[in-house]
């Protein structure tokens, strides 16, 4: 297993001492001196010495500092754990329009679609249910809304555990998304795109100074998206609103307030995959345009965040900083899909997966904490100190209709035009209800041990809780039963330690520790919570910082090792009424060893590259390999380069997805029994390693207007993004073609 490991760090580290040679970093720095005036911004904080934390009109692949993994504001040289930045330069270049698209591009990120709505993250062999919004935790169960990235200055990925700042979790990663904030100075920008499929996108960008000789700064983004599909009847549309106020209350205090908004719109909504096998067990074969959803079947979203930060200078070199947020999203929309079940040769045996998607969830989170210098035996330090509170709750109403037995069975999946929306009664009675909260205060602090080696300690001490409940009702609508289930976990104490040695000023080896604590939410046959999971994480590294901070450098090793993992108990049934099924937890857990390495940023003048290779393998107490539909190794590279002379106004670029075999257990037909009912063994889908070709250019006709070209899967490649799921699989994109126009003050 660390044969791969080991020989891909030798290669990195090789590739690494070749092309950044001493020489070739001198002459770098040459060419880039004349273009260092075109760096500097009035909107960015941005020195002559290298990048600040914003990306916006950087031209940059990478930023200068972030606090996405320990909340102190490090560079990503002096943070001891493998980070990721996603800058407003890629996402526009690249046309990364939505949080998947981006999440596409970023190393060690596996994206995976369920179904057309709902989509999973995963890094290091876990799902990703932790996400920030500007540093603020969040504690929607996942990003139900796949959010549009028009109004972000850059995306924040932090792989490996993160309890400092997310408190419970896997070692999977945090995604923080950072917001653009406005401009010192007036700026405008707008633009439209259409591409295949007929998506259809327009935005505008407007920020600048307002009043009080610019004390007072706001900025307004609205973009809206229209588009059909390669997948038969399935329909999009997305209204995206975001408005910032900044104020300057003194020399010392600034406070922001904001509001940000989307509502996506969908038709054609599917709720599972397509079918894999036949009734018969031959290969279904179905093609990238099926859709066994009904054209009504729908899912939308909205959602509605309202923000508001302070940030203080207290002298000294100290800072303030409070944060709130609070966010509501609701659905109201009925799915029927042909998920279940398998293909017959007169297209009927599948039955659909109905429901009315109905409810509102809420979030309220506030943080403030102080940070700042301190001395301490002759050197200086930096300390952080805080608290935070995170709550999240769900309500779901009572729906009550009459549903003829026979709806859900599918007499012909291809034509489903004379299926009618089924009608049920929306009351106001209770069905169902969950809460989440988590409290913590937190410590962090980064010593300087000697003048090259430095020290990142920190600590989290909090609680955990939550509750769900879901009522029963007879036909008369009264309350016939109640399932009540609540666990709540005190004296949560996460520590987390990692030490940095500066080999030389631009190489770093650092080795990171965090806990790892996830509270479960499967029950066991006495209708209990499990003890929650429990765990370490470990890394070691080497990274590094060239070209005043433009271009990084970064390797590491990774493992972890989890205790109390779920595992399904076959020995009890699944309940006969609600169909839950029943776990126990695996004394020995799960253990995750793996390899990454990345570059990133400006490699020369004009030509900016984000690359970046990972080794994950992971097995459970038994050492079989778990988590088999995330790939072994995977490879991403996007890069883009302006050209010189007289095609400077020309940029060009790509970018290279490549990842190894992905394979799931699912159900077969091999037979009937006399009852003719079909009879299954698993048997595993799989998709065999492929690699897919994205192209960008983009044309400046002057410093107003520019055209852009992007074309993704160039070579229309056929494969699975999920297999296995609901016995299925789910298609990836096909080759799209998307022409832009941008205009900008």
């Amino acid at each position: 297993m660390f044969a791969p490991i080991t020989r891909s760090m030798t290669l990195t580290l090789g590739l690494c001492s070749v092309a950044l040679s001493p020489d070739l970093l001198a002459d770098s720095e040459i060419e880039k001196a004349p273009v260092a005036g075109a760096l500097e911004l009035t909107a960015t904080s941005i020195t002559a010495q290298g990048l600040g934390n914003n990306t916006e009109n950087t031209q940059s692949y990478t930023t200068g500092a972030m606090s996405s993994a320990t909340r102190l504001n490090l560079s990503i040289k002096e943070t001891p754990q493998s980070v990721s930045v996603v800058t407003r330069q890629q996402m526009d270049d690249f046309k990364l329009t939505s949080l998947s698209e981006a999440m596409r591009q970023t190393t060690g990120i596996v994206v995976q679609h369920n179904d057309s709505d709902r989509v999973n993250y995963s890094s290091r062999g876990y799902s990703i249910n932790n996400f920030q919004v500007d540093g603020m935790l969040n504690t929607f169960s996942y990003m139900k809304s796949d959010s549009d990235t028009i109004i972000y200055d850059r995306i924040e990925v932090v792989r490996g555990a993160t309890g400092l700042t997310t408190g419970a979790g896997d070692p999977s990663a945090t995604i923080n998304m950072v917001r653009k904030r406005p401009t010192a100075q007036w700026e405008a920008k707008t633009g439209v795109s259409a591409g295949s499929y007929d998506n259809y996108y327009t935005y505008l960008d407007v920020g600048g100074p307002l009043a009080f000789d610019g004390r007072l700064r706001g900025r307004s983004v609205l973009a809206y998206r229209d588009s059909d599909s390669f997948r038969d009847k399935y329909q999009q549309q997305r209204e995206v609103g975001y408005g910032v106020l900044e104020a300057d209350l003194t020399d010392a205090t600034t406070l922001a307030v904001g509001y940000d908004y989307q509502n996506k719109h969908v038709q054609g909504t599917s709720w599972g995959t397509v079918p894999y096998w036949n009734a018969d067990g031959s290969k279904a074969n179905l093609g990238r345009s099926t859709n066994m959803a009904t054209s009504w079947s729908s899912w939308p979203i909205k959602d509605q965040t309202a923000f508001a930060n302070l940030d203080h200078q207290l002298g000294a070199g100290w800072h303030l900083k409070a944060a709130y947020t609070h966010r509501e999203s609701d659905t109201d929309g009925k799915i029927y899909y042909a998920g279940g079940g398998f293909p017959e040769p007169d297209r009927s045996g599948m039955v659909a997966n109905v429901s009315h998607m109905i409810g509102t969830q809420k979030m309220k989170a506030y943080d403030f904490n102080v940070s700042g210098p301190y001395s301490l035996l002759g050197r200086e330090h930096e300390l952080m100190i805080g608290y935070g509170q995170a709550q999240r709750s769900d309500r779901n109403p009572y729906t009550d209709g009459p549903m003829a037995d026979d709806y859900a069975i599918v007499p012909d999946w291809k034509y489903m035009g004379d299926i009618g929306k089924f009608s049920d009664t929306v009351t106001s009675l209770t069905g169902s209800t969950s809460s989440t909260e988590q409290k913590a205060g937190y410590l962090a602090t980064r010593l300087s041990l000697t003048d090259e080696l430095h020290a990142v300690l920190g600590s989290r001490y909090g609680s955990w809780k939550s509750s769900s409940t879901t009522n029963s009702y007879d036909a008369n609508q009264v309350l016939s039963a109640v399932d009540d289930t609540s666990q709540k976990h005190n004296d949560m104490w996460t520590p987390y330690a990692g030490l940095l040695y500066d080999i030389t000023p631009e190489y770093t080896a650092y080795v990171s520790y965090t806990d790892i604590f996830k509270p479960q939410t499967n029950r066991d046959a006495n209708r209990k919570y499990l003890e929650p999971v429990v765990g370490s994480n470990y890394e070691l590294g080497l990274k590094g910082s060239l070209l005043q901070e433009r271009l990084n450098l970064a390797t590491a090793l990774f493992w972890s090792d989890q205790d109390n993992v779920a595992e399904l108990d076959d020995s009890v049934p699944p309940d006969p009424v609600t169909g839950e099924e029943f776990y126990k937890a695996n004394g020995k857990g799960t253990k995750v060893r793996g390899f990454e390495a990345e570059l990133s940023g400006e490699v020369m003048a004009d030509w900016n590259m984000t690359a970046g290779y990972t080794y994950t393998h992971s097995v459970n107490g038994e050492k079989n390999r778990t988590n088999t539909t995330a790939p072994l190794n995977m490879f991403r590279l996007s890069t883009a380069y302006r050209l010189p002379g007289n095609w400077h106004a020309l940029t060009v670029g790509g970018a290279l997805n490549w990842q190894s075999e992905i394979y799931r257990a699912a159900s077969r037909p091999v037979g009937r029994n006399a009852a003719g009912n079909i009879i299954t063994q698993r048997t595993n889908i799989s998709q065999d390693a492929y690699t897919l070709v994205n192209l960008m250019s983009r044309y400046e006709f002057d410093q107003h207007l520019s055209a852009s070209l992007n074309v993704n899967n160039l070579l229309d490649k056929k494969y699975y993004e999920n297999v296995g799921f609901y016995n299925g699989n789910y298609w990836g994109d096909p080759r799209t073609v998307t022409l832009s126009l941008d205009w900008k003050i």
